[in-house]
């Protein structure tokens, strides 16, 4: 009983942290209200345009703004004061949404409106992102650091469960308008989460030198580090060939397995529940030091469920068992991705200084930006080989590439980072000691680890 007890303390220990308790809260809420509103945005876009391509132009605006106003959040986050830039930016979010909500609810609502305003999300969530991803080293011990990355992670795949359930089910008693209105209050809830966060250490860049030159320093920093070029450039896969795979769910669901519309809904629920499942495995293996063992499992995983998943209609099977082993398979699929983004994104925030923190997780942030790239080729080709031959072969194309990574560069075969020394306190606790001049700056230095 102790040692279970111990265990569970140790996944959730970056939850002990105060600051991290309450950032939890309001990152958790910003993306239950992100999450329901993808699902209300799409239903809403299919009722306006009663076509499919209003869903492929939602999912482009908000591709193309977050690929090219990315390396921008990253200089911004640096730059800036997080707390109080992210306060701003999902204060910005929950007045567009707002305005949406009223629209809908007075049926003034138009296709143009909800373009404009997923670009305005599509804006807000790349600068907003940076700052989060750079903010959470900065609220725990170093040595909670990957603990709390991972839960961040499982944080975001339990809100893909919860939030479009939600979404769907406030539909009928209150209307797209009144759940619309549902998500600006959980966007608020998000916003006054951050106000009992500290204010300092909240700023990495010490000496402004100029918005350009900021933003160029990011891309030089990375390419003097292989290690974080092919980290960023492996994580680049996962948009590009294994994302795209859920917006052909659908398909599936209706065609595929002929399992009616609460397959899609089961189908969503079980890749929440896979990607949590692998965010809270990877909460538990942040002292394992060979991080390119959990990457390439986590590959391997992946790939193969999902091309099993894909296939399991050919296997001779009945229709529900098909479907019973397509549920089991795409979750255990989700499970592999998981592990692979959570050890991608903690080993980069592992190797990145905190100078530049921002601006190199905005890079890895682009690598979203990237999905359009790969939703149109697959979507084109479900429509000429179907989705099933679609799916396996995108799945054996990322394994082949990622494996090809592996294959070609001993840096990421022999990948480690040892776990982080233990420190007394987090950046922001020192940094609010000196500024009340407890402590020097020197000493804030050997409490948070960064000098011996």
């Amino acid at each position: 009983m102790l040692s279970t007890r111990s265990s569970v303390s140790q996944m959730f220990s970056a939850l002990h942290e105060r600051d991290f308790r309450w950032y939890f809260v309001g990152h958790t809420s910003f993306f239950f209200a992100m999450q329901m509103n993808q699902l209300l945005r799409g239903y809403l876009a299919f009722q306006l345009t009663k076509s499919a391509v209003g869903l492929g132009l939602i999912a482009i605006t908000m591709g193309i703004s977050m690929l090219l106003v990315a390396p921008l959040g990253g200089v911004i986050a640096d730059r800036y004061n997080k707390r109080t830039l992210l306060i701003g930016v999902q204060l910005f979010v929950a007045v567009v949404n707002s305005v949406l909500a009223v629209l809908i609810i007075t049926d003034l609502i138009e296709f143009e409106h909800l373009l404009v305003g997923t670009l305005g999300l599509g804006v807000s969530i790349s600068i907003a992102m940076p700052a989060r991803q750079a903010m959470v080293p900065a609220l725990v011990p170093r040595h909670r650091m990957m603990n709390a990355i991972s839960l961040q992670m499982g944080s975001m795949n339990l809100t893909r469960i919860v939030g479009p359930a939600i979404g769907a089910l406030l539909i009928v008693p209150l209307g797209i308008g009144g759940a619309w209105a549902f998500g600006v209050a959980l966007y608020l809830v998000s916003v006054f989460a951050l106000f009992p966060l500290p204010r300092f250490g909240m700023v990495a860049t010490r000496k402004p030198t100029g918005f350009r030159r900021e933003l160029s320093d990011g891309f030089r920093y990375v390419a003097r580090h292989p290690q974080l070029r092919l980290l960023i450039a492996a994580g680049m896969m996962m948009p590009l060939f294994a994302f795209p795979v859920q917006l052909v769910l659908p398909v599936f669901a209706e065609e595929v397995f002929e399992q009616g519309p609460g397959a899609l809904g089961a189908l969503m629920a079980v890749a929440g529940v896979g990607g949590l499942a692998g965010a809270l495995i990877a909460a538990n293996l942040d002292r394992v030091s060979r991080k390119s063992l959990i990457l390439l499992v986590g590959t391997v995983i992946m790939s193969i469920s999902y091309i099993v998943f894909a296939q399991s209609t050919s296997l001779g099977l009945t229709r529900p068992t098909a479907f019973a082993l397509g549920l089991v398979t795409f979750g255990i699929g989700n499970v592999g991705g998981m592990l692979f983004m959570t050890t991608n994104d903690s080993t980069i925030q592992a190797l990145v200084s905190d100078e530049l923190r921002g601006r190199v997780m905005s890079l890895l942030m682009m690598s979203f930006g990237v999905m359009p790239l790969g939703i149109f080729p697959i979507a084109l080709a479900v429509d000429k080989f179907g989705a099933p031959a679609t799916v396996a072969v995108s799945s054996t194309l990322m394994l082949a590439s990622l494996l090809l990574f592996f294959a070609l560069s001993p840096r990421l075969r022999n990948l480690s980072v040892d776990a982080l020394a233990h420190a007394e306190l987090s950046p922001v606790q020192a940094s609010a000691l000196v500024a009340q001049g407890k402590i020097s700056q020197d000493d804030a230095e050997r409490l948070t680890g960064r000098q011996p």
